[in-house]
């Protein structure tokens, strides 16, 4: 997770709280066409992707629900979709997005809530089942992040996160780097004349977890069951574990 041989690493990704400030500035500032930029950064294949995490989960009747970082609530109302009686909650730090979010939903028992990924307003053991898209990323904290998610999520509930994914090969890390920048950073000039508005999906993988580091930490803070499916010639990869008894190996 070192430095990255082609230029430092910026200021605002070198602490939890400049990242969490500048998270909370971008994510505002993009709110309003970041479902549009998404299908065309992806080429049409978010949704595709966010489909398949929502038929990774369990059928199961009427789970608690908790999807992190929900943005516009795509996953959200998705799960609201496969569980029309379960009570779910999509959580936030950018207000501008759940604006969006709240004036698409139509469910009483989907609510949105202000939050970091962080610092998680919900009791222990509160939820059956947790997603996360584009979540551990930008999370300002990767560790505390999952170190909540496991705290809120009961014994055997299920989590779902899915993000780009970042090579374990140093000259595949490089490839990647390389191409999500170009490509994010036309798009962000374009749609917000900030080049560093979607250059940052490049640069926040530089401190990111390598796939194998990620399923790693992942059993360190408690998770089993660890399974993935990659997308996109490998670029984008859904993660499925459940919590571990405390004691039980990852």
């Amino acid at each position: 997770m070192g430095n990255h041989p082609f230029r430092k690493i910026p200021d605002y990704l070198r602490s939890p709280e400049a990242k969490l400030k500048y998270n909370r500035e971008l994510f505002n500032k993009i709110a309003g066409r970041y479902d549009l930029l998404n299908k065309i950064l992806s080429l049409g294949a978010d949704s595709v992707w966010k489909d398949s995490v929502i038929a990774m989960l369990p059928e199961v009747q009427s789970p608690s629900c908790l999807d992190v970082a929900c943005g516009t609530g795509d996953v959200t109302f998705r799960l609201s979709g496969k569980y029309p009686k379960a009570k779910i909650y999509g959580v936030d730090l950018s207000a501008n997005m759940l604006d969006i979010a709240r004036s698409k939903n139509r469910s009483k028992d989907v609510s949105f809530v202000l939050a970091d990924m962080c610092n998680l307003p919900f009791s222990d053991n509160s939820f059956d089942l947790v997603t996360g898209c584009y979540a551990l990323r930008n999370a300002a904290d990767i560790y505390q992040a999952l170190t909540e998610v496991r705290r809120v999520l009961k014994f055997g509930g299920n989590v779902c996160f899915m993000d780009f994914s970042k090579p374990a090969n140093r000259f595949s890390q490089r490839i990647e780097y390389l191409l999500l920048k170009l490509w994010g950073s036309f798009w962000g000039w374009m749609f917000h004349r900030d080049m560093r508005s979607y250059g940052y999906i490049a640069e926040s993988l530089r401190l990111f977890p390598d796939s194998n580091e990620l399923k790693k930490t992942l059993a360190d803070k408690g998770f089993k069951n660890i399974s993935s499916r990659k997308y996109c010639f490998g670029i984008i990869e859904a993660i499925m574990c459940e919590k571990a008894n405390n004691g039980e190996p990852g």
